[in-house]
């Protein structure tokens, strides 16, 4: 096979339309980042008798402070092949030709468990973040009814403020803690909850960064958010949901919505707000959609142990999965951990989160740029 460069998305249809594959594979996506990020989003593709067999999306990622790297897939949690296994080792061998002199390292972040083996043979594998996945199809029911997702049409009176509407809603409900679903329905009750819209930029964006800061985490630029809507969301593959008090913007949940899995990548709340429980409200009316309109798998996204956030997400019902990166390393002598959150960058996150506002929003994009996550 051979293997060679391509930024004409368009001539991938006919690729994704036979062969298994997530959204960093698409068109759409690839449209989203570079124009978000001002970047290439590029597809390496091993080619046999000029038809595609495997790609590869990648993103260029420069830093002078951390180096060049080649990422899959840049500024999302995960990356990887589609296609045939016989075109990876081509692809790998021109990546190495092509960037091992000016680059860093190769990262290919996890998600594909089916390639693992593959990736394993020639990558060096690590370990270091899992990620909880709730699977959304047909289930047991208590009773040993089996509910599923087409032939479910029946109507369940769930606790006070859940309405069990179809799908598997009643299923997974019963799968969350107890103590989770009191949250939920206290949530449901003192909030107003709907999908946000690009009208809702302005305070969702400030919410975001807010919170962001918080977190000790430089931010996504605003451009970020407008590219969602225009090259995602207008195409029903994202969504964001909101949780209002009394008018006001006071928690938020962003994810992918494509095929047969939505993907959570941002969840925000203003902490004055607490006590109405909107991330959980939010989480619930994301995962109430999923199940009605046919999704099989609601991804809470990456996640690190002994975090809160583990914790968190642990209590909806999961099953933790490994999140692994593959690397090959070029210039570099050892695997990176390029994560805000590390004890690598506590001094750093420490005085991130004394900056004002107007600091974080203007410097925060390109760092983020930079980190490549």
């Amino acid at each position: 096979m051979e293997a060679k460069l391509i930024d004409n998305y368009e001539i991938l249809r006919t690729f994704l339309d036979q062969n298994n594959h997530y959204l960093f594979h698409t068109p759409e996506f690839a449209n989203f980042i570079s124009k978000a990020f001002s970047c290439r989003y590029i597809f390496c593709v091993a080619t046999e008798n000029n038809e595609i067999k495997t790609i590869l999306p990648v993103v260029e990622v420069k830093s002078k402070i951390l180096g060049n790297r080649v990422i899959s897939s840049g500024y999302i949690e995960y990356g990887g092949f589609s296609g045939c296994v016989e075109g990876i080792l081509p692809i790998l061998d021109f990546l190495k030709e092509n960037y091992s002199k000016d680059y860093e390292y190769l990262e290919i972040r996890g998600g594909t468990e089916e390639l693992d083996k593959e990736l394993s043979k020639y990558l060096i594998r690590n370990n270091q973040y899992k990620r909880f996945v709730l699977d959304l199809r047909s289930m047991p029911h208590s009773s040993g009814e089996i509910i599923n997702n087409e032939k479910k049409e029946n109507h369940f009176k769930g606790l006070n403020n859940v309405q069990f509407t179809g799908g598997n809603v009643e299923a997974v409900w019963k799968k969350i803690q107890k103590s989770k679903r009191k949250a939920i329905n206290r949530g449901l009750e003192q909030l107003g909850i709907c999908e946000l819209t690009i009208n809702d930029l302005p305070a969702f964006y400030k919410l975001y960064c807010e919170n962001m800061r918080r977190f000790g985490s430089p931010p996504y630029s605003r451009n970020y958010f407008e590219m969602f809507f225009t090259h995602l969301v207008d195409k029903c593959f994202g969504k964001i949901y909101g949780a209002f008090h009394e008018g006001k913007l006071v928690a938020a949940l962003l994810g992918f919505t494509y095929d047969d899995r939505i993907h959570i990548l941002i969840a925000v709340s203003d902490p004055h707000y607490n006590e109405y429980r909107p991330s959980d409200a939010v989480h619930w009316k994301f995962i109430e959609y999923a199940c009605q309109n046919g999704y099989k798998y609601f991804d809470f996204g990456r996640v690190r142990e002994e975090s809160g956030q583990f914790e968190y997400k642990q209590k909806w019902g999961p099953e933790l999965l490994d999140l692994p990166s593959y690397f090959l390393l070029w210039k570099s002598k050892e695997i990176p951990f390029v994560d805000p959150h590390s004890d690598k960058y506590k001094l750093a996150t420490t005085v991130w989160k004394k900056l004002p506002l107007i600091i974080t929003k203007k410097i925060g994009p390109r760092l983020r740029k930079e980190l490549g996550i």
